[in-house]
């Protein structure tokens, strides 16, 4: 049986993933601060874990697998690129405690995730610089930028994982990466029928976001109010944390109940002042973080003694 140690460890995800894998572990300890993440977490994994803050997490623990997703915010393209350098106290500088815990307990295998971003000219330094660090505590790395839509989820997320292993280690005898397989569903497959009313846009805030998208346009710059046709798209945007709150996220146009009137395509902007609140934001309806998890881990395999 694999003990597994989630840093950063929200829901859950990471442990979700080797249970729908079939694959025997424990989880040895949930390090994560927010007290409604871990919640869910205890909820669905049935532990009993306290909110924990990472900076101060300094427990004699055993384990073999250590999984951490380090905040993003600093890097993603949808932040301010205050970057994470060690010390400089932005969220995404926590990576370092990452390595710091990795150090203490000497896991075989390590996995960090994060966003296609921390690749860039701006921030990669701090991806080559936690590579170095875990070489020098003695281990192998591979780098690989998976996308979900490879992997199963109709939605077009691509995220940096990096696989660490332990030089020598004698639980992992193999590793083989994720190869790529059609995609099968479409994202009408995933998408509830029956959605409560607070989950559509209102007048206003269509609106809003027709009058961004022609602003932008007159300027020859910005992004685009754009929703998908329910039936016709396959894959989606990525999905972000605040649902419905950028002109950007994932909306699906839809037929209203009441005046039996469809909503028209998003290239007018007479059209589009006509939406009523049935614009229906996707995001609270797509596969959840421990699907999009499991997808993922089915695809590549670390063949090990256990």
């Amino acid at each position: 049986m694999i003990r597994v140690l989630e840093l950063f460890a929200g829901i859950g995800a990471c442990s979700k993933a080797l249970t729908n894998l079939g694959i025997e572990h424990e989880i040895v300890d949930a390090v994560e601060i927010d007290k409604y993440a871990i919640k869910s977490f205890n909820a669905i994994h049935g532990t009993n874990f306290e909110p924990q803050d990472i900076t101060t997490w300094n427990k004699d623990i055993k384990a073999d697998l250590i999984m951490h997703g380090s905040p993003c915010q600093d890097f993603s393209v949808a932040g301010k690129n205050a970057g994470g350098d060690e010390g400089s106290g932005t969220r995404s500088s926590l990576l370092y405690e990452t390595l710091r815990i990795v150090e203490n307990v000497q896991p075989d295998i390590v996995i960090w995730e994060n966003v296609k971003n921390l690749l860039s000219k701006r921030h990669k330094h701090n991806h080559e610089a936690y590579i170095q660090r875990m070489s020098d505590m003695g281990y192998d790395s591979a780098t690989q930028i998976l996308n979900a839509k490879d992997y199963g989820i109709p939605q077009n997320r691509e995220r940096v994982f990096t696989l660490s292993i332990k030089r020598g280690s004698q639980l992992v005898k193999s590793y083989t990466r994720p190869e790529p397989r059609p995609l099968e569903l479409k994202l009408k497959d995933i998408l509830e029928d029956d959605v409560e009313e607070r989950y559509y846009l209102t007048d206003e805030q269509v609106a809003s976001f027709v009058a961004s998208t022609e602003r932008a346009k007159a300027k020859g710059n910005g992004f685009k109010f754009e929703p998908f046709e329910r039936e016709r798209e396959r894959v989606m945007h990525a999905v972000l944390s605040r649902a419905g709150s950028r002109q950007t996220d994932n909306f699906i146009k839809e037929s209203s109940a009441e005046s039996k009137q469809s909503t028209a395509t998003t290239s007018s902007s007479a059209s589009m002042a006509q939406m009523d609140a049935r614009q229906r934001s996707a995001q609270c309806r797509v596969a959840t973080e421990s699907q999009k998890s499991s997808h993922l881990a089915a695809e590549g395999s670390i063949t090990c003694n256990i």
